[in-house]
């Protein structure tokens, strides 16, 4: 009983520390690029989509963006998706390409848009979900872009250290500094010219991680990498804690 106890006050004191974050990002857009769905089981996903829709639940409005599985067809891939969020018990659409007018009345009336980057004059085109969500999170003047990769975060190379959070000035240094793959690079790239063109948040987060999406948004120091400009603007329940 006592076990069981510990375990109830170790959630009441989560949900207690996320209430601050609940009325910060209450009826904000948060941009999600889904990128890992070639490296995840089917139950990693639907995780990933429940928690996703848990965002929706408690007041924020989240946008998917994703990726598609080797050799699928992603217009499938993008119903397939969307009926996943919706097993989670919110409403949820397909979307193919980017449509501001659509996007915006997807989200006005309730639903998570789920969005491929191509649409029909662009099908045969390989369009970049890492750009699209980018471009998305600056059309929809999104407070945050979190690209969920196989990416634990950004890691000091030498010292195998993860970056906790820095600023866009830090992450350029980081970019000059460090040796990266070509995919890693274009999501620190995307970061960058996310920030410059207003979002105000961007995350690197792991999608191998349970409930990471949920970590990283609702505690003070996160599981993975977030960039903010370099006047380091913090929320009101942050200030003193970071």
């Amino acid at each position: 009983m006592d076990e069981q106890m510990k375990t109830v006050r170790e959630k009441a004191a989560v949900l207690a520390d996320a209430l601050p974050y609940f009325r910060d990002f209450n009826q904000k857009i948060i941009v999600i690029g889904y990128l890992c769905s070639n490296i995840l089981s089917g139950e990693e996903e639907q995780g990933i989509m429940q928690d996703i829709a848990l965002l929706k639940s408690v007041g924020m409005k989240p946008v998917i963006v994703h990726d598609s599985r080797m050799g699928a067809d992603k217009f499938r891939e993008n119903k397939r998706l969307a009926k996943l969020v919706e097993l989670s018990g919110v409403k949820a659409v397909g979307i193919c390409g980017i449509d501001e007018q659509t996007l915006r009345m997807t989200l006005e009336n309730g639903y998570i848009p789920v969005v491929t980057p191509n649409d029909i004059d662009t099908e045969m085109m390989n369009l970049d979900p890492t750009d699209t969500a980018r471009e998305i999170a600056i059309l929809l003047h999104a407070e945050k872009l979190i690209y969920v990769s196989r990416y634990e975060g950004i890691t000091w190379t030498e010292k195998k250290e993860k970056i906790l959070s820095m600023t866009e000035s830090e992450l350029k240094l980081y970019m000059e500094e460090q040796k990266s793959d070509a995919d890693f690079c274009r999501k620190l790239e995307n970061m960058i010219l996310a920030l410059d063109g207003g979002v105000e948040r961007v995350h690197l987060v792991s999608g191998r991680m349970v409930h990471a999406l949920l970590l990283e948004l609702f505690s003070v120091h996160g599981v993975g990498t977030v960039v903010m400009r370099d006047e380091r603007k913090l929320y009101e329940h942050e200030k003193g804690r970071y």
